[in-house]
């Protein structure tokens, strides 16, 4: 322990503006991180009367967040504050990068079920009997599945001595021995992370638009009675907002991390001849932890209770029963 204080004594009076600009923001990305989830896991976790399909997705979302709070912000932000030293052994080094890769793999998995649950639900009702017990399921798949994928991370990667050092360490991928090894895996690793999910999501999600504007039109034509289009106007916003609510999730997830995919893809495959810069590297790395501090904001924004349907959706009742009024006219 006085070893410990010791060096980060001394590391705190060597480090640089740029750095210590990182340390701060790390910081408060994740104490915002921590407070949002936890708040949302209390919120969905005790209060079971208002526990959905989709509260169960995002409920698991929420767990994965904190988790990466606790692991990978964490162990981030040790490495800034020990520039890249490593002193907490091999067996945390390899446990703290497999927890990284489990809870980044469970949450692609279980956003891409619950892009498919709302695809089920809306596209093929009649096909849909997902029950609560089901979604129970399809998420603990989701995790045991992130577990499996997750293994390669033990054997990859373990504590190893710095170039040029006796004494200090270094948490690094060292169990590749040739570079098509690493170019396979990470090229594996982007695939069930972000290029298929989100190919996949991208094309359920065009469906789910077209199905929502077409089914929004054809119910207000066919309506005569004021109460019954005000139902089917409010059904209608009640389906918009569910899909908003888990398409802005995972556009910000695809947004957050596509960029330090595709740097780090070029620079696999430029055989040494490009190399990421720290600082841009640094930054990459902040933007894809940004991704678990904005979700508890997207969820609370989205379920704010309103009285009225939003006025897209009321200019598009007006125009359609237009429509439907001069056909009867005409």
């Amino acid at each position: 322990m006085n070893n410990l204080s010791s060096n980060f004594i001394m590391s705190y009076h060597q480090w640089s503006t740029n750095k210590t600009i990182r340390i701060v923001i790390l910081a408060i990305i994740m104490f915002i991180t921590l407070v949002g989830n936890s708040y949302i896991i209390y919120e969905l976790f005790y209060h079971r009367r208002y526990r959905t399909r989709l509260h169960l997705f995002i409920l698991n979302l929420a767990i994965g967040d904190l988790t990466i709070c606790l692991c990978t912000m964490t162990s981030e932000l040790f490495l800034l504050i020990f520039d890249q030293e490593w002193i907490l052994g091999n067996l945390a080094c390899k446990l703290t990068l497999y927890i990284q890769v489990v809870t980044l793999a469970s949450t692609t998995f279980i956003n891409v079920a619950m892009t498919y649950d709302r695809y089920e639900a809306i596209c093929c009702p009649l096909r849909s009997r997902t029950t609560i017990r089901r979604i129970h399921r399809i998420i603990i798949l989701c995790w045991l599945s992130s577990l499996i994928t997750a293994i390669p991370q033990l054997f990859i990667f373990e504590q190893s001595l710095i170039k040029g050092s006796l004494t200090k360490y270094r948490c690094a991928s060292t169990g590749y021995t040739a570079e098509w090894q690493r170019r396979i895996y990470f090229t594996t690793f982007a695939c069930y992370i972000l290029i298929i999910p989100a190919f996949c999501m991208a094309i359920w999600y065009i469906k789910i638009i077209d199905v929502v504007i077409s089914s929004t039109n054809t119910w207000i034509q066919i309506v005569p009675g004021q109460k019954t289009k005000t139902i089917i106007l409010s059904s209608s916003f009640a389906k918009i907002k569910t899909i908003q609510l888990a398409m802005t999730i995972i556009i910000i997830f695809v947004v957050c991390w596509t960029p330090y995919m595709v740097i780090t893809l070029i620079e696999i495959y430029s055989n040494g001849h490009l190399r990421i810069p720290s600082w841009l590297d640094g930054v990459l790395q902040t933007i894809c932890l940004v991704q678990s501090s904005l979700n508890p904001f997207i969820y609370i924004i989205f379920n704010q209770r309103r009285k009225h349907p939003p006025i897209i959706v009321l200019a598009l009742a007006r125009t359609n029963l237009r429509i439907s009024h001069r056909r009867r006219t005409q």
